[in-house]
């Protein structure tokens, strides 16, 4: 064994002689001189040949060496392989002492550290030639081009995950801005580059630097200096370290810009970003719609050259646009799963990609180990991740459909630890911000939380998927409360955001037989699903939540109400009934007015169904007399609307606007401007019983008018279906048949039927007008306004108006 490194550091060297007695250093017995003539003889001066023999003479391994002159075992093991060929002064000066060289061992020693020898001609680093065309990325090159052709723009960062495309991209700039810069590009691929202290090294090689400097910087800036060039830097998130290089290289040549390809910025003053997006998906299913999506030909274009024979029709079409979107349009996932097509029908593959990461594999051979599967490409962006990121990033993965600062807070391991890992996955380009959303909404491409929630252990997924319920139970019922008030727009687009998270708590809380938590939830969202359009899937949630049997009775009693509501509006009275009877037996014990009151408007809703308007009425005017007491609020007005409502079809006008006048009182005043619009809706139909058209004309377009700036198409349907009744009266055949049959195709494509006593009131207006024209121009204009849409509807609507009224 060698002896320590402090007996070196003395300054003279003690060893034994042939007889075993102590004697000085002499230069005549040192064996080093044979050793200087042999290896001179072969020319073996470099600074590996000498590194290695000094070593193997001290009985060194290179990690002991490495141990004893405080370095890292790969600058020994490069250096001696040739990788290195000159060291830093003061690494050349810890190998010495720790080697004990002295005399002429360590002058060559010192010599060869820091050469500057010209080395044989080195291939100069070209840009790399793609094998295929680039597609759909004509705005992101051109985009960056324009970037670093500006004077303010010269470190320029393309981010985004792995499979996003960076690398093919950057590619691309650097060919079409080659003449730019006069031939001077230089591509410098670093993802087989392991250390951020090799990076320079890689640089110089790129830049055409042919000798081995002490300091690579100063050699590099001299290569580039006075040349308008461009350096691209590829596969830079694993050697962030290097980045104050990076930095000093563009302060020292004013001249040079640089483009980088990572999945994390450098975070160095001057750099500009550019997030790589995903590919956009078809925006319809059809042979057009998919060759014009940058996903659907990149897709189509892979499948073909395996499978040549490859059809785009309608059937195609379809299938491919379904993929497209299962992928979220990342360009890797869509050429592993080409490739797949070779063998594996379209129908399969699509239901092979519930499982993505297994399905995903694969990949050209020519490709980086890490791009042959999407498994490897999140994985290395994983494993550069602490293990605080890690578990955040493995936790995130039970959102679905994004979330917001908020929930990832309640749902992480430690609330109070969020921001900084959250921070850095973002930067790391796993997790993506939505920037159109206020407040600010996080989420994951597919294919990566897939990977997330496999670092989830089974216990850490029970616990983090109940905090995920948690949350979002507590979110309905906060939203439950605003949502027939003046921030209801605010509630109902936050609900409609996280509508795929409710559905995972829905079906989480349901699978684990928790009836109070699943009643609770779906109850709060029966609201939001009747303004949302959702009316069979709130059904299908509250039947299977009330199907657990077990509940509190608040809870219990509001699902049944909903549920009521729900079969009621898509026409299935039997049901409604059979829910409201549930719901009436369930008021008697509970002692609670609004219990009780929904178990009589339910009654009022199916006696109005079936005709039956006197009973009707005195079902809701119990309801209106058990709310009075608990002031005006939004079940107050609704139950007067129900009331002014079965006093219009019983014909009784004048206090049928009594109560609608109320009705719209108090929406106004509680904030709810959709049921206001209903109300007033129901006010011009009393006034059309006595034949009053100004005012009832003036009120029901009034209605359309609110209808159309709320976006509410279910009530924009109701009120076209009443201006078609009014124009009609008004002796306008065509332009209520026009407006019928434009009614009668937004109704169809609701999942909402209209009232039967409603539908009969406006058949009987309608009838009349029918009657008074010629069946073959009746038809023909239905046609034609079965033929719009929605936004032309209500303009040809308005175009009848008494008061003008400005497009929507």
């Amino acid at each position: 064994m060698a002896p320590p490194l402090s007996v070196f550091r003395r300054g003279q060297v003690c060893g034994l002689g042939a007889r075993g007695t102590t004697k000085s250093w002499s230069p005549s017995w040192s064996p080093s001189r044979r050793y200087h003539r042999r290896m001179d003889a072969v020319g073996g001066s470099t600074l590996g040949d000498l590194l290695k023999h000094h070593r193997a003479a001290a009985g060194l391994t290179q990690e002991e060496l490495a141990e004893r002159a405080e370095v890292s075992a790969r600058t020994i093991s490069d250096a001696e392989r040739g990788l290195r060929t000159t060291i830093y002064r003061d690494t050349a000066r810890r190998l010495a002492e720790a080697l004990g060289l002295m005399g002429d061992d360590l002058a060559r020693f010192e010599r060869a550290a820091r050469a500057r020898r010209k080395l044989p001609p080195q291939i100069r680093s070209e840009i790399p030639v793609p094998p295929t065309p680039l597609i759909g990325r004509d705005h992101e090159v051109d985009q960056a081009r324009n970037a670093l052709s500006s004077a303010g723009v010269r470190l320029l960062t393309l981010t985004g995950p792995g499979g996003i495309g960076k690398t093919r991209i950057a590619i691309e700039i650097a060919a079409r801005m080659r003449p730019e810069f006069g031939g001077n590009v230089f591509f410098v691929p670093l993802g087989g580059t392991d250390e951020a202290s090799l990076v320079l090294s890689e640089i110089a090689h790129a830049v055409g630097v042919t000798w081995t400097p002490v300091a690579l910087i100063p050699a590099i800036v001299d290569q580039l200096r006075d040349k308008k060039s461009l350096l691209v830097l590829d596969t830079f998130e694993h050697l962030l370290a290097a980045a104050p290089d990076v930095a000093e290289i563009m302060a020292s040549v004013p001249t040079l810009h640089i483009l980088v390809a990572s999945r994390e910025t450098l975070r160095i003053r001057g750099e500009h970003e550019i997030s790589i997006p995903t590919l956009g998906t078809p925006e319809a299913s059809s042979p057009e719609d998919v060759a014009r999506s940058p996903a659907g030909l990149l897709f189509l274009e892979r499948a073909r050259a395996v499978n040549p024979d490859l059809v785009l029709d309608d059937v195609t079409a379809g299938m491919v646009t379904a993929i497209t979107r299962r992928l979220d349009g990342l360009p890797l996932a869509l050429e592993l799963a080409a490739a797949r097509a070779k063998h594996v029908p379209l129908p399969t593959l699509l239901d092979q990609l519930e499982n993505k990461l297994t399905v995903l594999t694969g990949g050209p051979r020519d490709l980086p180990k890490r791009q042959r599967t999407m498994r490897d490409t999140v994985g290395w962006s994983f494993d550069l991740l602490d293990p605080q990121e890690r578990m955040l990033f493995a936790e995130l993965s039970v959102f679905a459909g994004g979330w917001t600062l908020d929930a990832a807070t309640a749902v992480h391991s430690e609330p109070s630890a969020v921001l900084e890992p959250l921070s850095a996955l973002l930067d790391k380009s796993l997790v993506r911000r939505e920037l159109k959303d206020d407040p600010p909404r996080y989420g994951m491409l597919d294919v990566i939380r897939e990977f997330a929630g496999e670092q989830l252990s089974t216990d850490a997924r029970r616990a983090t998927t109940q905090r995920h319920t948690a949350f979002f139970t507590s979110l309905a019922q906060r939203a439950e409360l605003e949502l027939g008030t003046a921030t209801q727009d605010r509630w109902f687009h936050a609900l409609a955001a996280d509508q795929e998270n409710f559905r995972v708590a829905l079906r989480s809380s349901i699978n684990a037989g928790d009836a109070e938590t699943a009643l609770r939830l779906a109850g709060s969202l029966w609201q939001f699903w009747r303004s949302h359009g959702d009316l069979t899937e709130g059904r299908a949630w509250l039947r299977e939540g009330l199907a657990l049997g077990a509940g509190s009775t608040p809870d219990r009693a509001k699902a049944l109400w909903g549920a009521a509501w729900l079969a009621y509006h898509q026409g299935n009275y039997d049901e409604a009934e059979t829910l409201g009877e549930d719901l009436r037996i369930l008021s008697r014990d509970a002692k609670d007015p609004v219990i009780v009151r929904n178990a009589l408007t339910v009654r009022g809703m199916v006696a109005m169904a079936h005709e039956r308007f006197g009973d009707a009425r005195a079902l809701f005017d119990q309801a209106v007399d058990l709310l009075r007491p608990l002031g005006r609020n939004w079940l107050l007005g609704t139950s007067l609307l129900n009331l002014g409502s079965a006093c219009v079809h019983q014909r009784d006008a004048e206090h049928a606007r009594t109560c609608l006048e109320e009705a719209r009182t108090v929406y106004d005043q509680v904030g709810d401007r959709h049921f206001s619009a209903r109300a007033t809706v129901q006010l011009g139909f009393a006034f059309m019983i006595d034949d009053d058209l100004t005012p009832a004309t003036t009120l029901i377009f009034e209605s359309l008018r609110a209808f159309a700036e709320l976006d509410d198409t279910w009530g924009a349907t109701e009120a076209l279906e009443a201006i078609a009744a009014v124009v009609a009266a008004r002796g306008l055949a065509g332009a209520a048949a026009r407006l019928g049959g434009a009614a009668e195709t937004l109704r169809s494509t609701l999942s909402v039927r209209p009232l039967p006593f409603d539908a009969m009131w406006t058949a009987s207006f309608m009838d009349r007008a029918r009657a008074s024209t010629d069946p073959a121009t009746w038809s023909s204009a239905w046609n034609e306004g079965s033929s719009m849409g929605l936004d032309d509807a209500i303009e040809l609507a308005l175009s009848h108006s008494p008061t003008p009224a400005s497009k929507r």
